[in-house]
Order: structure tokens, then sequence, then C-alpha cells
């Protein structure tokens, strides 16, 4: 799962969390302050993420809606095709 969170200086986080049977854990946050939020960006580090909790673990993510994700997510798809069987964009978080 990640979600991404702006202040009032414009500083952005994007937070990955990790949920399997046993729970929810926070896996890393990213300071995304510096990095245009651009499709192939938002890819690398989803993808990253992947490889990081492997591949054969993974098959769902969760992420927000803007269009940079939703395209993301579309690349993501289309290159994990065997891990990734769902992919959920959120509206909002209660």
């Amino acid at each position: 799962m990640t979600d991404g969170w702006t202040d009032k200086r414009r500083r952005t986080t994007i937070n990955f969390l990790v949920n399997s049977p046993k729970g929810t854990i926070f896996l890393k946050s990213v300071d995304a302050s510096d990095i245009s939020k651009t499709t192939d960006k938002i890819f690398k580090m989803i993808d990253d993420v992947v490889k990081e909790v492997g591949e054969k673990h993974v098959i769902q993510v969760v992420m927000d809606n803007a269009a940079s994700y939703k395209a993301a997510g579309e690349m993501l798809m289309e290159k994990r095709r065997d891990c990734i069987g769902h992919l959920v964009q959120h509206t909002t978080l209660i």
C-alpha cells in the first residue's frame, strides 16, 4: 500500500506499507519533495518496493488515484503480470 502527503511547505512524503494475514507493517517512507511526480518516477518507486518485498509475495497494490499513479499502476500490472492480480486506487481514507 502506498499513500502520499504534502505539507503546507509543499514537502511530500510517500509511505509504503505491507499487509499480510499477520497484519500491516510500515516498510519505508520516501521524501519525494525533490522528485517530480511523473508516471515513470512513481512506477520506479513502486516497482522497487515490489522487488524489495519479493514479487512472489505481492498480489495487490493499493495506491493514490491521481492520474500519474493510475498510469504507473497500469505500467506495473503490464510488467508484473504474474504477481499483481489487482490494483486498487483509493479516493478517501477514513
